[in-house]
């Protein structure tokens, strides 16, 4: 099978933005996707250890009619670990960009679910998350939208995509997938696993959105059990899985989106489509 590229799927797939956009994390998992798909949007330096007025400063030379923000200190261990930075990166540095005047797309997580009671589908209003991470993003939601009610709060699920040359690739369950002769997981917890991809598609459309909290990805039915299944067998590996035993589900459901025009293939369609973008059905 002729395999298509990382470069020659980007290039194809780029669209024009009627906005001037800035984005943060330009080198992330996120942001990178986000610049290719957008290449005339504005990639934001690093903002560790920015103040009000650095992050001010550089929002003023950017003039942005929006703000993408996808940078995050998202490794779960090391907010534990580094609560201060911890603070600093996922609740001050949002809590500054949106204090510069300027509309706020923000990407918080499906974290905030991790210790909802039940197995979900969880919508926007039934939070309770069970780790400094998440505890952090539903803060930084709410002290954002307090102040500035029309930003908007994207949920964002686990991502995967294939890696971008020069840059690192988030650890993700089709990477697993391909590397890996055995995997263990919750057989049956329920979570969504999104393309990044088609993340990066439905920035402009949540851009659009009324200000608020949205759960943002694929949806997902299916136990992780028969997810992967799914994808195993559109790979035609002989990946052997193994159950870690019970786990939290972080299903979301993302009916709000989709009613704001919002739209993703549902996960085991997604994995489908990336398959297809990189030539890799089996």
């Amino acid at each position: 099978m002729c395999r298509l590229s990382a470069a020659s799927f980007i290039l194809k797939n780029r669209w024009e933005l009627p906005m001037r956009m800035l984005v943060t994390g330009p080198r992330g998992f996120v942001g990178a996707r986000i610049m290719e798909r957008y290449p005339d949007a504005v990639p934001a330096p690093s903002l560790r250890g920015l103040d009000a007025d650095a992050v001010r400063r550089l929002v003023d030379v950017a003039e942005p009619d929006i703000i993408i923000h996808t940078a995050a200190m998202s490794d779960i261990g090391q907010c534990e670990k580094h609560p201060e930075e911890s603070w600093h990166a996922n609740v001050d540095l949002p809590l500054m960009l949106a204090s510069t005047g300027v509309r706020c797309v923000m990407f918080s997580s499906d974290q905030v679910y991790s210790a909802c009671p039940g197995t979900g589908p969880y919508t926007e209003e039934e939070t309770c998350p069970g780790n400094l991470y998440a505890r952090e993003k539903l803060e930084m939601e709410q002290r954002v939208l307090d102040r500035f009610p029309d930003a908007v709060m994207l949920r964002a699920t686990w991502m995967y995509d294939m890696p971008i040359y020069g840059l690192q690739n988030r650890d993700n369950f089709l990477m697993q997938m391909l590397k890996r002769e055995h995997m263990t997981f919750s057989f049956a917890q329920h979570r969504a696993v999104t393309y990044v991809r088609e993340v990066a598609d439905q920035i402009l459309y949540a851009a659009q959105c009324p200000g608020g909290v949205y759960n943002f990805g694929s949806e997902n039915p299916l136990c992780m059990l028969e997810t992967a299944e799914c994808l195993r067998k559109a790979l035609n590996r002989s990946v052997q899985f193994e159950d870690a035993g019970p786990r939290h589900g972080l299903w979301m459901d993302c009916s709000k989106a989709e009613n704001a025009g919002i739209h993703f293939s549902d996960t085991t369609e997604g994995f489908l489509k990336c398959l297809r973008d990189y030539g890799l059905m089996g």
